[in-house]
């Protein structure tokens, strides 16, 4: 008789001790399973996080030394910077290294325009310094997208689209101004700017929400949130010439946070910036602050397998011993009657490995509802908790090592015995 045959029958006759083995296998494979499918969870929410986020670098004016001498007026001292702007030809040179995704410049209140054939939201205070009326701001971008009230959610694009490097003579504006003059996507507007004195005609690429309910008590129209829009940054310097020759700040955007330094080295070794009086630092807070419950949640549930593969050895092994022990007469007539020490161990690992079958798969469905509540009780972040049919192949290799070891030591002390010792001691 084969020895996988004898593992069927002991299975079957031995019922009791066969249904306390198949409980505590299930177990086991329910905690590996739930613990493989939350730490892959957290890796990919982590991987989602790099990708969506992704890494920040600053290029801004270095102002350390590089103000100038001061002038004086009826009010004091006043500084300007004397140093270098980021031009064009630096932005495209930093698109160009490898890691970089995307950049952005962003400059609040940076134009200031009256509205020449369309109507502000009214303040408390209706000023006329300008032919027009009074003029609200708009802020200068190379890409709507990436400024901060749009990153933050606290404005959203509702119609058309956001402004791009590509685009000119194009705005933003808010819902409440659109429909306060009846403007939609694709309308033009003109506006009229003090500082140059100049009417453009801008079109309007795209509208955004989020500025409901801001008003407050405004004293100018400026102050109300919904009188302020987004223009591109090409308009800028064709209306104000010589006198902008580069953006005030740019941020830079890596594909992966974790490797954000070795862009940042790149960048610092342009020949473009060289001798240039810019800065540059990298901002990572972002990513920091979304990813960081993630990485308790990776060591947590790393220590917790860990954990579950050393104690189940340990059961394993003592549920085996007790098991052999009871079946000293079994092993001893198996060698009187010439059964090698060999076929018994296989034996006993056969009658583990076919309940273990059994057991594996019904862990399945209870460690999907466990790595669930698992992975809500770990962890406040939003994880996609799944448990994959390919998580049976390391849990199966896990659990027939951790049964060859443990039917190696509980039966080796038996086993090794000769037939008369064993049978003598039994009677």
């Amino acid at each position: 008789m084969s020895f996988i045959k004898r593992a069927v029958l002991y299975c079957i006759r031995q019922r009791f001790k066969t249904a306390i083995l198949f409980l505590t296998l299930t177990i086991i494979a329910t905690f590996l399973l739930t613990g493989i499918a939350i730490r892959d969870a957290a890796d990919g929410a982590t991987a989602d996080v790099r990708s969506s986020i992704g890494g920040k670098i600053m290029l801004e004016p270095d102002t350390e030394g590089n103000m100038g001498g001061g002038v004086q007026n009826q009010w004091g001292t006043v500084y300007g910077y004397t140093g270098d702007l980021i031009t064009p030809d630096i932005v495209a040179a930093i698109s160009r290294v490898d890691g970089v995704v995307d950049y952005n410049s962003e400059d609040t209140a940076a134009y200031y325009g009256a509205g020449v054939d369309f109507n502000y939201l009214p303040a408390a205070f209706n000023l006329s310094y300008t032919p027009y009326g009074e003029a609200s701001s708009y802020t200068a971008t190379l890409s709507s997208e990436k400024c901060a009230a749009f990153q933050s959610g606290k404005y959203k694009l509702t119609a058309g689209r956001h402004i791009t490097p590509d685009d000119r003579q194009a705005c933003l504006i808010s819902k409440e101004l659109a429909d306060y003059n009846g403007l939609a996507v694709g309308n033009s507007v003109n506006m009229y700017s003090l500082d140059t004195d100049d009417v453009t005609k801008f079109k309007i690429v795209g509208i955004f929400d989020g500025t409901e309910g801001t008003s407050g008590n405004a004293l100018t129209v400026d102050e109300i949130p919904a009188n302020c829009g987004y223009i591109d940054y090409s308009s800028m310097f064709e209306l104000f010439g010589n006198e902008l020759t580069g953006y005030q700040q740019l941020t830079i955007y890596v594909d992966d946070p974790t490797g954000v330094q070795s862009v940042y080295d790149r960048i610092a070794t342009l020949p473009e910036l060289k001798g240039k009086t810019l800065k540059l630092s990298i901002d990572t807070e972002e990513y920091d602050g979304v990813s960081s419950p993630l990485e308790p949640v990776q060591k947590s549930v790393n220590i917790m397998i860990a954990i579950i593969v050393a104690v189940s050895a340990v059961i394993l092994a003592l549920l085996l011993t007790i098991r052999v022990r009871s079946r000293k007469t079994e092993i001893g007539i198996l060698l009187s009657v010439g059964i090698s020490r060999a076929n018994i161990i296989l034996q006993l690992f056969a009658e583990a490995v076919l309940t273990a079958v059994i057991s594996f798969s019904a862990a399945v469905p209870l460690s999907i509802f466990t790595a669930e509540k698992a992975g809500n009780f770990l962890t406040s972040a939003s994880l996609d908790v799944k448990i994959n049919a390919e998580y049976l192949l390391p849990v199966s290799l896990i659990g027939l090592l951790l049964i060859a070891l443990a039917v190696t030591v509980s039966s080796w002390t038996v086993v090794r015995s000769s037939p008369r010792d064993i049978l003598t001691k039994t009677s």
